[in-house]
């Protein structure tokens, strides 16, 4: 007896939970509805809901698109969602380009978001930097402070979430920081941190145009590369919180040495924003990028703006080296789609803006599929925003703090 009793209180916080990311995916939906996803008693599901209307995160209404089985039945057609204002988090993501803080509601709506560039890398001097801005934000949101879930951070490098710690950056002295228990000491509120591609893929799932199917691939060419997958709604994060590294897989064992993993010809060291600049920097200073040298003489000043610029205005070097980089991604997505087959592989990535990229990306990899997988896999390509990443870390605090909670 005293067992059961002692677990009462941990099945009903489960149940709470399960019940929450149902409303979360599929809201409105109907009490019904609810119980037969779940298979949980009607007084189960009643109970829960009650409560999570009680606490005024819940809200009921009388649907005009109710399945005509209830009304046929002569049921009153009632549905329930979140409200989407009860509460709200913060997201950020920290990238060598910019740091970006936004505040979300419970549905993704953005409240008020900010943008800094990056600083020196001093690690005690970025955190009170950051936290001052987390505390600007949402002083000037005129959000109640008690309907703040948390923030949420992505971050390029190896991060262990479940204790808050960042085992490798690309910043000087950052690693095996524990900056979920740092910056929250300095806010006063939870703080929760994760790999920037998985935050990205969360905010994708939960925050998407169309509701995700239960197994994806999100992958992120950016500064770094990775593809995280998600199988059966479940985040795969491997032992060490190293999987979905695909920026680390060898492409060619001839290749340059990556400066991050050590190894020759890693994905990162072939097709990366950072390999592309270090190419096209080169190419401007011995004077073969013409027209990249036109757009930016000084290559300290160098940007991917003006790479996609100079591929877009037919600079044969620039041309050349973005089909070499497309063409090594394209061969590495169609290995992990011959790996995990997954329904859906949503790409994010700033080169993709330009189209010509994006067509090359699908024949590279329809060319390497194999099987059937080029008629059952849709690959997605989102628009590039530079909020999409602190988007994530928001989503990761709502799914951390709110649903799972």
């Amino acid at each position: 007896m005293t067992a059961r009793g002692t677990n009462l209180p941990r099945v009903k916080k489960q149940n709470e939970a399960l019940i929450k990311e149902i409303i979360y995916k599929y809201g409105p939906i109907s009490r019904s509805k609810i119980a037969e996803m779940l298979s949980l008693t009607p007084p189960t599901i009643t109970t829960n809901v009650s409560s999570l209307i009680e606490r005024g995160l819940v809200y009921e209404f009388a649907a005009e698109d109710s399945d005509v089985e209830e009304r046929s039945l002569g049921r009153k057609p009632i549905k329930i969602n979140f409200i989407q204002n009860a509460r709200y988090a913060v997201g950020v993501e920290m990238n060598p380009y910019q740091t970006a803080i936004c505040m979300l509601d419970l549905r993704g709506n953005e409240k008020i978001s900010m943008k800094y560039p990056p600083m020196n890398g001093v690690y005690v001097e970025e955190m009170d930097m950051l936290a001052r801005n987390i505390d600007k934000l949402i002083s000037e949101s005129g959000v109640d402070p008690e309907k703040i879930l948390g923030v949420g951070m992505g971050l390029p490098g190896f991060v262990e979430s479940k204790v808050g710690i960042l085992r490798e950056s690309f910043k000087t002295g950052w690693n095996n920081k524990n900056i979920a228990r740092d910056l929250s000491r300095r806010l006063d509120i939870p703080v929760l941190i994760e790999n920037n591609a998985r935050a990205r893929a969360i905010g994708e799932e939960m925050f998407g145009k169309t509701l995700r199917p239960d197994s994806f691939a999100y992958y992120l060419i950016s500064y770094g590369i990775a593809c995280p997958l998600f199988v059966k709604n479940r985040m795969i994060t491997g032992e060490n919180a190293s999987a979905g590294e695909a920026g680390h897989m060898v492409v060619d064992i001839n290749g340059p040495k990556c400066e991050t993993c050590g190894h020759n010809g890693c994905l990162e060291e072939m097709a990366s924003e950072r390999a592309i600049l270090k190419k096209c920097k080169a190419a401007v200073n011995d004077g073969v990028a013409t027209m990249l040298t036109e757009l930016c003489p000084d290559t300290e000043e160098l940007t991917m703006k003006d790479v996609l610029m100079a591929e877009e205005c037919n600079d044969a070097y620039v041309v050349k080296v973005m089909e070499e980089a497309v063409m090594y991604l394209g061969v590495t997505l169609a290995n992990i789609i011959n790996l995990i087959s997954p329904p859906l592989v949503i790409v994010d990535g700033y080169i993709m803006k330009v189209k010509r990229n994006r067509r090359q990306l699908l024949e590279e990899t329809k060319k390497h599929i194999f099987g059937l997988n080029d008629q059952e896999i849709e690959i997605e390509f989102i628009d590039f925003n530079p909020l999409t990443g602190a988007r994530g870390g928001a989503a990761l605090a709502i799914k951390q703090f709110f649903i799972k909670e």
